[in-house]
């Protein structure tokens, strides 16, 4: 069975959550996933890339931005990065979005950025939903992220935390990573076959 990396980088924990469930329906597909977070830099330092079938890497998204340390272990390792097999899944909110149109501009400026800030192209992409962590964010980021969640017809009661994770979906993409068709329509930005 095909050996996975999932290195991933996360500010609220979403997208630990997200990697986390993905490793889980690898591993129940009898494939080996190896589960590591871009910041414990005692875990990243010297992985074995070229021992893996598969690297998947994921991040969110926020004011634009990929979490630093992802950036940083994609730029140390794009040598071999880029001539690996490889899949690349974004948490952000954006993926939430209610309104069709303002969902698939949002989604393609997002796409646009993670381009614009990877070093090495991923040809597989896959955009997921996250949450919106009220009780996690300061009280001015609080205020930033009520105005974005009610321009996109989000929830706005900040007294507390809201999983748009369509987690079936994350299922979903994991059936794909291995190989399998997924038994559903998958929801998210979908990009070659691995």
């Amino acid at each position: 069975m095909k050996k996975f990396l999932i290195v991933y980088a996360t500010r609220e924990g979403q997208t630990a959550k997200v990697a986390d469930r993905i490793a889980q329906h690898l591993t129940s597909a009898g494939a080996t996933a190896t589960l590591l977070d871009a910041a414990d830099t005692s875990s990243v330092d010297g992985v074995a890339l070229d021992s893996f079938d598969v690297l998947v890497f994921g991040a969110s998204m926020h004011a634009g931005g990929l979490e630093k340390e992802l950036l940083e272990f994609v730029v140390a390792n794009k040598e071999q990065i880029q001539h690996a097999r490889r899949s690349f899944f974004l948490v952000l909110l954006s993926a939430a979005t209610k309104d069709p149109a303002l969902k698939e501009k949002t989604l393609q400026d997002a796409r646009s950025k993670v381009a614009e800030q990877l070093p090495v192209t991923f040809p597989d992409t896959e955009m997921i939903a996250g949450a919106l962590m009220y009780s996690r964010y300061s009280l001015p980021v609080r205020w930033i992220m009520k105005r974005i969640a009610k321009k996109a017809g989000g929830d706005t009661d900040t007294s507390r935390d809201y999983e748009y994770t369509d987690w079936n979906h994350v299922r979903q993409y994991a059936a794909r990573l291995i190989g399998r068709r997924p038994q559903l329509a998958i929801h998210g930005q979908r990009g070659h076959e691995l």
